[in-house]
């Protein structure tokens, strides 16, 4: 007997197969893996799906937790709570599933919450204590109208052997452990770090043995001479061994005079952004970028910078002159920093410091593998420009083998007050230094005829120029300008004009710097 046909499925009915969470029936490991894209808040609202994953969230390796509330919000202190009372939560159920990942975000902290957050760096620590964890990042953001406290933190809190990488932007005051054991830790970011006295940094450092990068971004330290509770920090110990790199700045001015001292047998990069009047001793013969900027007393170099490639300077070596033996002892600091700078390739230099130099009444030291320099402009009303350009005259002299040539802007008075450009250029830019060049670029062109002059100039007399970009924004609203340079006779028939866009909307120096635009 014949079997009977197959029953037709109604359209809009559902078969068994249908009703299956075929989700909810994989590994959890694989559930894990797509709950690791979400933030810890939003994992966790995943336990409303079904029993198969409630708590689920629970067992991530990485832990995502932040909360923003708005300074008008009725019931802040409320969804404050909730958030603090939720984070604790995470780490007490969490089963002993290991963690590898902690981030931990506020903004518009205020003084009333600091007991519950104080109550979850307890709970953070004794995860942080039972568990492999590699990365640790709190950032906390006080309300601007919060004077800042005192926050206490755990004492095992700073101690894990399995730590990497570690980053504190806590705006409040916190004091330092006794016990600091970081004995893998290589990357350390601390924002807003508050010297209380001149030990606590030099207690973190002496904990870390194993650091390579340190970004240190310092609020003013105590200072409060009217209350008797300030505590006068003369020297700012940074020297780590096994340190790469290094990364200081200030939040503000800083008014107190306090010297900083970097050593470290394999450093590569550092950058200094100051401001106060501050002496800085550099010992890092392995380093090859430095970058110096804001104000600053003096820069030594303790050991030949041998292996130095780059360089950027845009300090102001004569800020807060008294007397006019202070302004030439300023120079005399200035040119022995730049003669500390003998053996760089590529240089980025600051008319601030040119003005220092000129009071050093020296001549420049030979600058023999000097290859690449760029001029960031400093206009001064009160300052020659006749005397920069002494200055950057002795520089092209004492630099024989530089080949690319950068203006960061040349503004209407570059080279001098003088409007007879003609007779300027000459002299300030001789032939015997600009037949040699084979790269120029301007980086913020804005069609003056004193630029149109300048790069005329160029084209004229560089006899080996293979290359000269312009920037300027944008190019295709101005086609007079692009054809009034295409039209300029050329001394080197190899040379090729670039018209380049001007990228002004990267507002970020650190990502200019990166994409090489101007800064």
């Amino acid at each position: 007997m014949a079997d009977p046909p197959p029953e037709k499925k109604v359209r809009g009915e559902k078969s068994d197969e249908d009703n299956i969470d075929r989700l909810s029936a994989l590994p959890d490991c694989v559930l894990l893996h797509i709950l690791s894209s979400f933030k810890t808040k939003d994992a966790a609202a995943t336990s409303i799906l079904s029993r198969r994953w409630r708590n689920l969230f629970i067992s991530l390796p990485d832990i995502h937790l932040s909360i923003s509330v708005d300074n008008d919000a009725s019931d802040r202190d409320r969804l404050f709570s909730d958030f603090i009372d939720f984070s604790n939560r995470v780490f007490r159920q969490r089963n002993n599933a290991p963690i590898k990942k902690i981030r931990f975000f506020v903004k518009h902290f205020v003084e009333r919450y600091r007991l519950a957050f104080e109550s979850w760096l307890l709970s953070a620590a004794a995860a942080i204590s039972l568990s492999s964890i590699q990365e640790l990042g709190i950032s906390v953001l006080i309300n601007e109208t919060t004077m800042p406290f005192l926050i206490s933190i755990p004492p095992g809190f700073l101690s894990c052997k399995t730590l990497v990488s570690l980053s504190l932007n806590l705006w409040a005051d916190w004091i330092v452990p006794d016990l600091v054991s970081l004995p893998n830790l290589k990357f350390l970011n601390l924002s807003g770090f508050k010297l209380v006295d001149e030990d606590c940094f030099v207690r973190f450092l002496r904990g870390c043995p194993s650091l390579e990068e340190l970004m240190l971004h310092l609020r003013p330290f105590y200072d409060e001479r009217e209350s008797g509770e300030g505590i006068e920090v003369e020297v700012l110990d940074i020297s780590n061994p096994s340190l790469k790199k290094l990364i200081l700045c200030w939040h503000e001015k800083v008014e107190l005079e306090f010297t900083i001292i970097v050593k470290s047998k394999n450093f590569e990069y550092l950058l200094c952004f100051l401001e106060g009047q501050h002496k800085v001793n550099i010992d890092a013969p392995k380093i090859t970028s430095l970058d110096i900027v804001g104000r600053v007393l003096e820069v030594n170099i303790i050991q030949d910078l041998m292996s130095l490639d780059t360089a950027g300077v845009q300090s102001d070596f004569l800020y807060y002159i008294t007397t006019e033996s202070d302004l030439f002892l300023r120079g005399w600091h200035a040119f022995k920093f730049m003669s500390g700078l003998q053996n760089l390739k590529s240089l980025s230099l600051s008319e601030k410091i040119l003005k220092a130099l000129y009071f050093s009444q020296r001549g420049l030291p030979t600058f023999r593998n000097l290859i690449k320099l760029e001029l960031i402009p400093f206009y001064c009303h009160d300052f020659p420009r006749m005397c920069i350009w002494k200055v950057l005259s002795s520089l092209f002299e004492s630099s024989p083998n530089l080949e690319v040539l950068i203006f960061q802007e040349v503004f209407k008075n570059y080279f001098s007050e003088d409007e007879e450009l003609d007779s300027v250029f000459p002299e300030a830019l001789p032939l015997t230094f600009i037949e040699h060049l084979k790269e120029i670029e301007f980086k913020n062109f804005e069609g003056e005829e004193h630029e149109f002059k300048l790069v005329e100039y160029f084209l004229k007399n560089a006899k080996t120029l293979k290359k000269m970009t312009i920037a300027k924004e944008p190019w295709n609203s101005v086609p007079e300008c692009r054809d009034r340079i295409l039209s300029f006779k050329k001394c080197s028939e190899d040379c090729q004009i670039v018209f380049k866009k001007k990228m002004d909307w990267i507002k970020c120096p650190q990502l200019r710097k990166a994409l090489n635009l101007s800064v």
